[in-house]
């Protein structure tokens, strides 16, 4: 055989080294092609013999020979890097712009900043950014702020800022749509209001109304409904009238109305009570702060409070003394370094906060007053141990307010007894009251007791909320007599619901005029008897379904009975629970309406002091409402 030829073996061999990957070839080398500048190359290339690429589907790593897919991106060859070779992929990093991790290309990389974006999400930006100057009290000329607009440039160079009176525009209909939307919430429902009067930086009189109603789903809901200007004199016709006008805006009539609860203001009284002619609610906040501050009148604890009162102050506004409480605080160690709080003339609770923080600190600011020699601040032992027992009696009032402050729960049922707890609190007496604590108390009293007197409307209403929620259902700050008082009103109540349903009216019937003698007359007459001996088996079994109620056990003092009636209320007893739901509706306080006046604060501040008051009333009804 001649030594130039090669056996058909041999030749086999050769074809298959040549056409497939195999490491044992001695001339089989990785390469990179020229075209490929990635710095990722540095570490892959594909195998090749002769100087021909064997295979373009396959990339080798030249570190550790490994094998990958190759789909003409480097992608899977970096994360091969990243997760086996990390020090090459550090060095990778250092070579690339583009910084260590692939990157997604910019938006800005295929469109232009020039080039705007669809009509649909530059209307949905726009949305959002109304929403955004509503919800978070902005003035709308932050649209035309620089540095707003660099900030929105940064976030999407192809959004174009709208201008303020685009904004304007926005809010209408943002406001029309949302005013939409409350007035199908309080439709064909019981609502109780709120309202309250309150005046702007710019010197511009307002009365805001706020709506409460309980939804199908026995849920506690609040709206703000109207914050309109009062250019008139504030006397209750006008304020009636500012109400009104608020009402008829959202389709809510008067017969709709169970009862406005005000401060005790005798313009809002009146112009609830004889223009409106209809149930108005003390605020029993505003009771407690007129009680308390009757209380505080008495001469040596208005004393002791008024300098203590100057104590405060200096402190709050002198930067020597208040560092050198911290100071003293520091020294003591004590585990609470606040500053002191100095009270507001027409919040009571401030003055109780003043108090209790006085006393926590008593110890580093008589360590200030002595080091200083500010006798004319300091407090002697006995009128701080008689603060100290003010504070104690004061304590449950200020629970009292806290807890009748909320508006996702039913208050007004809680008035009267709340009332009734604080009355039995300022009876007990200990060795420790002095003389003015002893006055003090009694004042309180007194004053408590003359703003619910027992033969008003006021005092059977309350009564009825409580005998209504499940908490107080059993009527224990009542005798026997005024139980069955309250178990008479709702019974009629019941009995005309009953009425009304049987005959398929939704409302109640309006009373018929006396109807003339005729030959019917006779016939009604010969079957009266029939007819009021079915009237009287409707009734029982409607007060069947009343003991039954009073029957239930008593809720904790904490539960939510929104939350007993949505569950099994209802459903087991259903006439007493369309009572339950107009009466449980209503908010045992103003505060919803004076909260107002923080948002609209917020609204109509130094910058914006000069706003229309329509556009006052669309930005509070939005902040609040959204």
């Amino acid at each position: 055989m001649n030594e130039t030829q090669t056996s058909e073996p041999e030749k086999q061999t050769g074809e298959m080294e040549s056409g497939e990957v195999n490491k044992s070839t001695t001339d089989k080398v990785i390469v990179k092609p020229d075209n490929l500048k990635s710095a990722v190359w540095r570490f892959f290339g594909f195998w090749s013999v002769g100087g021909k690429v064997v295979d373009k589907s396959k990339v080798v790593c030249k570190l550790c020979d490994a094998e990958m897919t190759y789909h003409t991106t480097t992608t899977n060859l970096r994360m091969h890097l990243m997760s086996f070779h990390p020090a090459e992929w550090k060095k990778v990093g250092e070579d690339e712009t583009d910084g260590p991790l692939p990157k997604q290309p910019r938006l800005t990389e295929f469109y232009g900043p020039s080039k705007s974006l669809p009509a649909a999400k530059q209307e949905a930006i726009t949305k959002k950014l109304t929403q955004f100057i509503c919800k978070d009290m902005r003035p709308i000329s932050i649209v035309d702020g620089v540095g707003f607009q660099e900030f929105v440039h940064e976030i999407n160079p192809r959004y174009q800022v709208p201008s303020r009176g685009t904004v304007k525009n926005r809010i209408v209909k943002l406001y029309d749509a949302t005013a939409s939307t409350v007035k199908m919430a309080i439709k064909n429902k019981a609502v109780a209001l709120t309202t309250d009067g309150w005046t702007s930086l710019a010197n511009d009189a307002f009365v805001t109304v706020t709506a409460h109603v309980i939804t199908e789903d026995w849920e506690m809901k609040d709206f703000v409904l109207k914050t309109g200007e009062l250019r008139e004199s504030h006397t209750a016709e006008n304020v009636s009238k500012s109400i009104v006008d608020g009402l008829q805006e959202f389709g809510v009539q008067l017969e709709s109305v169970v009862a406005v609860t005000t401060d005790n203001a005798a313009n809002y009284v009146n112009a609830v009570e004889k223009h409106m002619k209809t149930m108005n609610l003390p605020c029993f906040a505003h009771t407690i702060n007129l009680a308390v501050r009757k209380g505080l009148g008495v001469r040596s604890i208005e004393n002791s409070v008024a300098r203590l009162k100057r104590t405060a102050a200096y402190f709050n506004h002198s930067t020597t003394a208040s560092y050198l409480l911290e100071e003293k605080q520091k020294q003591m160690e004590m585990p609470k370094r606040d500053k002191l709080i100095n009270d507001c003339a027409t919040r009571w609770n401030s003055t109780y906060d003043m108090i209790s923080r006085a006393l926590e600190q008593q110890a580093p600011v008589a360590a200030v007053i002595f080091d200083k020699k500010l006798s004319n601040l300091e407090l002697s032992t006995s009128e701080w141990t008689q603060l100290e027992r003010v504070k104690d009696i004061l304590r449950p009032f200020k629970v009292s307010t806290l807890a009748l402050s909320t508006d996702k729960y039913p208050t007004a049922s809680a008035v009267l007894p709340m009332r009734h707890v604080l009355l039995s609190h300022l009876r007990q007496e200990t060795d420790s009251d002095t003389a003015a604590v002893k006055e003090m108390k009694a004042k309180i009293t007194a004053d408590l007791n003359k703003r619910y007197p027992e033969d008003g409307d006021v005092f059977m209403f309350l009564n009825t909320a409580s005998y209504l929620d499940l908490r107080f259902h059993c009527l224990g700050h009542l005798d026997h007599g005024r139980q069955q008082e309250v178990h008479d009103k709702v019974l009629a109540e019941i009995t005309a619901i009953a009425a009304a349903e049987k005959s398929g009216e939704s409302e109640l019937p309006a009373p018929l005029e006396a109807p003339r003698k005729s030959s019917l007359s006779a016939m009604g007459d010969l079957f009266s008897q029939v007819y009021q001996q079915q009237t009287r088996a409707a009734a029982y079994d409607l007060h069947g379904e009343l003991v039954q109620y009073e029957r239930e056990p008593q809720l904790p003092p904490d539960a939510d009975p929104l939350l007993w009636w949505k569950s099994t209320g209802s459903a087991r007893y259903p006439y007493i629970a369309q009572v339950a739901k107009k009466y449980l509706t209503v908010p045992g306080t103003s505060v919803r309406s004076e909260r107002v006046f923080s948002s609209a604060g917020n609204i109509v501040n130094k910058k914006r002091s000069a706003l229309a008051p329509d556009h006052v009333d669309r930005l509070v009804f939005l902040a609040n409402n959204m």
